[in-house]
This record gives structure tokens, C-alpha cells and sequence, in this order.
């Protein structure tokens, strides 16, 4: 083994969580990124007093890693409401966990009650990796159809048809059990409390090859394209890409802070949030932040002309703060992909990422974990 610190290559969730678990158990590290900050995609900007998450995400925080990582209490997090808003024709429904709102359970507009227990009876029974999430779970006719589909490519920034249905159904849980929300801060205040705790981290360090890693143990835990860049690899799996676009909007256009999805597809939004009505310093005094989510390509007019549907609203005067095109938001497990059972790439060399794992915070966390817990096994031997 050699004497030199374990250089992490990432300084997003996956390589903060791996230089953590090496240096509880007294390892020296270094962390190198390429960026000025720390994050990777878990990042925030701040513009004109506007708080803008580089692509909407909420952070769920009963995620086994942030629990066991005791971060939450760090970064004055904002509940979200259990309850999403469905949009059908021009109404919105309230749908939300029937133990805290069981009369909108009941509403036939988003399902009937044997679809809803459908759903419960798919919760209690294993997936099988043969099939896709939407396989599973389009018998429940309008329930899907108008509610999990849509949701669910806003989770997932694909169609439930390409998702594997066990790591799908991995998600669909922690999201029923979870407790979702935001920092006050933005989704950016997670890896900077992370960052405080590690001990030598150099941003703005870019990593080109891992020849000068020779004889020192490395974990690769950068995005997929840049790991098989570093490690050449020939052949990656797909990865689904997001769009974000951020629009000022009345005061007076709504009060809610629930997420709305169109139950009708009427266009390309796969969600929409009024996120100052949530957290009120994500935009100035006076002014309100509406976050909105397409997956495929989409011109701002189209986005307009379905927002307009959604939410009742003339969208014309509506000024865009900004629009976050992100190419590689989450990787896809596609059917019969698994999470991958080993960290070790060679001798020296691990990597860790979401796409190992599976594709939330979540899973970038428990991967890096993984991975330094592999190293220090290996290095015991």
C-alpha cells in the first residue's frame, strides 16, 4: 500500500461522501475538481436575488446516506408538501398520502379507488427486473396514465418505459416514505456542508489522465462521460437530459407551493413549482420564482403555451430568469440493468457515481461510500 493520500477525482456527492469514509478511518485525502465549486450537479446559483438550483430537484431527507451522515439539521431545510397538484382540463386536483388527505384519495378524477389500492398491492410486492416500471404499473389504468406517468418522467427525466422496475420501484418507495424539500439556501448548501467537513479538497484542479496518480490509490467518482474518459472506456450507458427554465411571475398568480403535473400531456412540461412559495428567499421581496421541467427539446413558446394550460394563466408578461439546458442529468438503469457489484476498476483504482448505483443523491452518496469502504477492505489484505 502506498504511504500517499487517496486522491479522489470529483468533488460532487460521490467523491464527498468516499473522502469522508476514508478519513473516519484515518486515511489521508485529497479531493481534485475541475470546477470552482463543490457539487458536481447538486448545485446553486444566485441572480439578480433570485436562488436558481442548476435544474429543479428537491432532497429527500430520509435518504438512508443523510441520515447516517447527520447533515440535514445543518441547512435550515424546508419541508415540501406530500401533496402534488394534477391538472385536468382546467381544474387542478389535489392528490397527496391518503393517511394525511384521504378525501382527495377518493377523487375518481385521478383514479379509481381499486387502482389506488392497486397501487398499494404493487408497493407491497418485489418488482421483477425483466420488466419496466411502466409495465408494472399501466393495469392501473387513469391512475397511471394521469398521475404516476407524469410524476414519475419528472423523477426519473425519462419515461417510465425505460426505467428498470426494480431500481424504479427503489425510488417510487423512498418517495412515499420520504420527507422532500429544499435548503433555504438551495440544493447547493448540501455538498458545501458536506465540503466543510473534509479536510483538503483543490477546486479548479482539472484531472486529464490519472498517470500522475502512479503507485496511489485513486477514486474516479467524476460524471459518467468524464470517468470513461479518465479510465477509457468505449462504451457508457445513456443518460437522460433535462431542461430547467426559470420565469418570474405575479405575486398574485398563486399561493401554492405544491408541484402541478398535467394529467392530459398537453405538452412539454413534465412539472411545474412556484419555488418562493415554498421558500420565500428564493426570490426577492415582491417577486415571485416559478421553476418548470422539460425533458425533451422544447422552444420557449411551446413552454409558454403549456404552462399557460396548466396553470390558468396568461404566460405572455412572464420574464425568463434563466434556463438550465443539463444534457447529463441522471443516468438511465434501463431494463435489466443492475447496480454494479464491484467498485474496483484495477489495481489502485475505483470509481463511484450514481450510474453504479442508482440515479439520486441518494445513490451518488451510498456509491462513494462504497467505493472507500471497498479500498480500505483492499487494502487490509
Amino acid at each position: 500500500m502506498s504511504d500517499k493520500p487517496v486522491a479522489v477525482i470529483g468533488a460532487g456527492l460521490a467523491g464527498l461522501s468516499a473522502a469522508l469514509t476514508l478519513q473516519e478511518a484515518g486515511r489521508e485525502v485529497v479531493i481534485y475538481d475541475g470546477s470552482d465549486r463543490v457539487g458536481g450537479r447538486v448545485a446553486t446559483d444566485y441572480i439578480d436575488g433570485f436562488t436558481l438550483d442548476r435544474g429543479f430537484q428537491l432532497i429527500n431527507a430520509k435518504y438512508p446516506e443523510l441520515l447516517r451522515l447527520g447533515v440535514v439539521d445543518e441547512l435550515d431545510f424546508i419541508f415540501a408538501p406530500r401533496t402534488v397538484d394534477v391538472c385536468v382540463g382546467e381544474k387542478r386536483i389535489a392528490l397527496g398520502d391518503p393517511r394525511s388527505n384521504p378525501f382527495a384519495s377518493l377523487n375518481p378524477a385521478t383514479g379509481t379507488l381499486i387502482q389506488k389500492l392497486g397501487l398499494v398491492a404493487y408497493l407491497l410486492r418485489t418488482a421483477d427486473a425483466a420488466k419496466s416500471v411502466e409495465e408494472e404499473l399501466s393495469h392501473l389504468g387513469i391512475l397511471y396514465s394521469r398521475v404516476l406517468k407524469p410524476f414519475l418522467s419528472g423523477v426519473f427525466l425519462t419515461s417510465p418505459a425505460s426505467v428498470n422496475a426494480v431500481i424504479g420501484k427503489g425510488l417510487i418507495t423512498s418517495f412515499i416514505s420520504g420527507k422532500p424539500g429544499l435548503p433555504r439556501k438551495g440544493v447547493g448548501a448540501l455538498p458545501a456542508a458536506l465540503a466543510t467537513r473534509v479536510h483538503k479538497i483543490e477546486l479548479n484542479h482539472r484531472i486529464d489522465s490519472l498517470s500522475q496518480f502512479d503507485n496511489q490509490q485513486v477514486i474516479v467518482a467524476t460524471d459518467l462521460t468524464t470517468a470513461a474518459q479518465l479510465l477509457d472506456i468505449a462504451n457508457v450507458p445513456k443518460l437522460a437530459g433535462s431542461t430547467t427554465w426559470y420565469y418570474e411571475v405575479p405575486q398574485e398568480f398563486t399561493g401554492s407551493a405544491r408541484l402541478l403535473i398535467d394529467g392530459e400531456h398537453r405538452g412539454p412540461v413534465v412539472n411545474s413549482i412556484v419555488l418562493s412559495n415554498l421558500i420565500s428567499t428564493y426570490a426577492p421581496d415582491g417577486k415571485s420564482l416559478l421553476a418548470s421541467t422539460t425533458l425533451d427539446f422544447a422552444s420557449e413558446s411551446e413552454v409558454r403555451r403549456h404552462l399557460a394550460l396548466m396553470w390558468g394563466a396568461h404566460t405572455g408578461g412572464w420574464s425568463l430568469i434563466a434556463k438550465y439546458d443539463i444534457p447529463k442529468s441522471l443516468p438511465i438503469f434501463a431494463i435489466g440493468n443492475q447496480s454494479a457489484a464491484s467498485s474496483q476498476f484495477s489495481q489502485n483504482i475505483y470509481v463511484a457515481g450514481d450510474y453504479r448505483t442508482a440515479p439520486s443523491q441518494n445513490g451518488a452518496l451510498l456509491s462513494g461510500r462504497l467505493a472507500a469502504q471497498e479500498l480500505l477492505l483492499d487494502q487490509g489484505r
